[in-house]
C-alpha cells in the first residue's frame, strides 16, 4: 500500500504524484521513503518525471506526525536528504509543479528538481528559525549553492512568504504558468523526453557536480569526448545538416 504517491503514465514521461490530501500532502517518513524508492528505481524506458500534487497543497512540509522536538528528529532529516537526493541524482530530469503552498521540507523537495514551475496559487516558506529550528546544515549549504544569498536570507532567516511571482524573480522556480502548470509541466517533459538520454543525463551530472564544488577536468572532458562519437551525437548532427540542407560528413 501506497504511503501516499500515485504514478501516472504519459507515453515516456512519468508522473509522481504527491497524494496525501488529508494531511496536506504532509511529508511522512513512510512517503519520503517511497519516494526515494521510486526515484532510484525509475523503469528503463522513462525518460521524464513530472512531480505533483492532487490537493490545492503542494507540500505542507514535515508531517509532525513524525517529528518529536528533540534531535532524534535527525532520522528524519536523514530521510528527506536521501528523498531529495534520490531526486537529484535520478537518471532522467525532474520537473516539480508547484500551485499552492509549498512550505519547509516541501521546498526542500521542489529545489531538489530540475526545473520548478509555479502556478499563479503557488507561495513558498521554509519557517523553521519560528519553529527553534537551525534547518539541516547540509541541506542550506545545497540551497546557498544553487541560490542568491538574498533570497536565502529571506527564506530562511526571515522565513518570509514567496509567491509565484516573487518565486520567479528570486530564482526559487524557473518557470511561472498562468494557466495549468500541469500541463505546461507535461509538455516541457514531453520535450526533455525526445532529448538525447545520454548527452542531458551528463550536463545534468556536470551541473549537480559543480554545485557541490566537484569538478574533473580529465572526467568530464573524456564524457565529452564519447558522447562526440555516440550514435546519437551522429544521428542528430546529420539530421541538423538535413534541415539545413548540408550533406553530414
Amino acid at each position: 500500500m501506497s504511503a501516499g504517491l500515485d504514478r501516472r503514465r504519459h507515453g515516456s514521461v512519468l508522473e509522481v504524484v504527491l497524494d496525501r490530501a488529508e494531511r496536506r500532502n504532509a511529508l511522512s517518513r513512510a512517503l519520503l521513503t517511497e519516494i526515494r524508492q521510486v526515484f532510484t528505481d525509475l523503469p528503463e524506458d522513462v525518460r521524464a518525471v513530472v512531480l505533483t500534487s492532487s490537493d490545492r497543497v503542494f507540500c505542507a512540509g514535515a508531517d509532525f506526525a513524525d517529528l518529536t522536538g528533540t534531535s532524534a528528529d535527525l532520522d528524519y532529516d536523514r530521510d528527506l536528504e536521501d528523498a531529495c537526493s534520490a531526486i537529484r541524482n535520478s537518471a532522467v530530469p525532474v520537473v516539480a509543479v508547484v500551485d499552492g503552498a509549498c512550505v519547509g521540507a516541501g521546498v526542500e523537495l521542489a529545489t531538489s528538481c530540475d526545473v520548478r514551475i509555479a502556478g499563479p496559487k503557488a507561495w513558498f516558506r521554509v519557517p523553521a528559525v519560528e519553529l527553534g529550528l537551525l534547518y539541516n546544515p547540509a541541506s542550506i549549504r545545497r540551497i546557498h549553492s544553487v541560490l542568491p544569498r538574498t533570497t536565502i536570507t529571506r527564506l530562511l532567516v526571515l522565513a518570509e512568504r514567496f509567491d509565484a511571482d516573487d518565486a520567479l524573480r528570486s530564482e526559487l522556480v524557473t518557470h511561472t504558468a498562468d494557466g495549468d502548470p500541469r500541463e505546461h509541466a507535461l509538455t516541457l517533459a514531453e520535450r526533455l523526453a525526445g532529448l538525447p538520454r545520454d548527452a542531458l543525463a551528463a550536463t545534468r551530472f556536470l551541473l549537480h557536480h559543480l554545485d557541490e564544488g566537484r569538478y574533473d577536468d580529465v572526467e568530464w572532458q573524456g564524457t565529452r569526448i564519447r558522447l562526440m562519437d555516440s550514435p546519437d551525437r551522429h544521428a542528430a548532427v546529420a539530421a541538423a545538416s538535413e534541415r539545413h540542407g548540408t550533406p553530414a560528413s
